[in-house]
């Protein structure tokens, strides 16, 4: 048995949801073959034999995530771990350029994982996305800092 790639699990879902293969390339940003491709792939890993088949499956799948209590406008929680690594370089400062010599990958590369990075994050902006990966700093000062200045 084929397992679906985290990618074609959002498209079977998006697809569960009547969204149509346009709608579904502009929300993910990957081009329309691409969708029709993953489609296809989806369809030969369930044994399925036509788009019928396909939206009832589909179907069945985004009520189950429905009851499972996930929430359909919530990002994917879990990163790949190279999208970690490449997050925790970007929270260390680093440009684009400087994890690609460092992971010895394309800057292409790079931008597309900070790319799949925002989606999942839900985020638009890199001020954005570093504050997501950064903890939150509380303002007050500790109790010892108080008590030396005090």
């Amino acid at each position: 048995m084929w397992r679906l790639t985290c990618r074609e699990q959002e498209i079977l879902l998006l697809i569960g949801r009547a969204v149509r293969g346009k709608r579904i390339a502009l929300a993910l940003g990957i081009s329309e073959y691409t969708v029709r491709k993953h489609r296809a792939s989806i369809m030969r890993k369930l044994g399925l034999q036509s788009a019928a088949q396909l939206i009832s499956h589909a179907v069945a799948a985004s009520v189950a995530c429905a009851v499972n209590g996930q929430d359909d406008d919530a990002p994917p929680a879990s990163l790949h771990p190279r999208e970690m690594e490449v997050l925790t370089l970007l929270a260390a400062g680093r440009t684009s350029k400087e994890i690609a010599r460092l992971l010895s990958i394309s800057p292409l590369t790079v931008r597309k994982h900070r790319q799949n990075i925002m989606r999942k994050r839900g985020v638009h902006s890199l001020a954005a996305l570093l504050e997501t990966a950064q903890p939150k700093v509380v303002d007050t000062p500790s109790e010892e800092y108080r008590d030396q200045i005090a």
